[in-house]
C-alpha cells in the first residue's frame, strides 16, 4: 500500500513526466523502497532523497512534504507499521504463496462450483496446507 499511495502521490502532483528523468526515477524508486531500509537510518535516506529531488526539481517540494507529513517526521503512519526490515525472514513479502493456492483451487474447482464441491475440494486441499 505504501507504494501505491506515493505513486498516486506523484501522479496527483503532475510528477510523472520528471519522474521519467533518470535521477528523479531513481529517487522515486529509494522512496519506494524506505520500508525495507533500517529503521534508524529512513531520516538519513530521506534527506538524501529530499536533495537530490529538490536539485533535480523544486515541484518535489509536495511529494517530499507527503513522505515526510505522512511517514517520517510528523508520522501519521508509525515506523512499525509500514517498516519491514525487521520482518524480512520473519514472514513472507509478497502475496505468492497465496496466489499459488488459489490458483491449483481453482484448476480443481470449477468456476461455479455447488457448495458441497467446493467444501470437499477445501478439505482435501488442506492437509497441503500449514498455518
Amino acid at each position: 500500500h505504501y507504494a501505491q499511495n506515493v505513486w498516486k502521490k506523484v501522479k496527483k502532483y503532475g510528477l510523472v513526466k520528471l519522474v521519467k528523468q533518470e535521477n528523479s526515477r531513481r529517487q522515486i524508486a529509494n522512496i519506494i523502497s524506505l520500508p525495507l531500509v533500517l529503521k534508524d537510518q529512513i531520516n538519513h535516506c530521506m534527506e538524501v532523497i529530499i536533495d537530490e529531488l529538490c536539485n533535480a526539481d523544486s515541484k518535489f517540494d509536495k511529494l517530499t512534504d507527503y513522505i515526510l507529513n505522512n511517514y517520517i517526521e510528523d508520522a501519521r503512519f508509525s515506523f512499525d507499521m509500514w517498516n519491514h526490515f525487521d520482518s524480512i525472514g520473519e514472514r513472507p513479502r509478497t502475496n505468492n504463496h497465496l496466489e499459488g493456492y488459489h490458483r491449483q483451487l481453482n484448476t480443481r474447482v470449477r468456476t461455479t462450483p455447488d457448495l458441497w464441491t467446493w467444501i470437499n475440494e477445501v478439505r482435501s486441499s488442506e492437509e497441503y496446507v500449514s498455518l
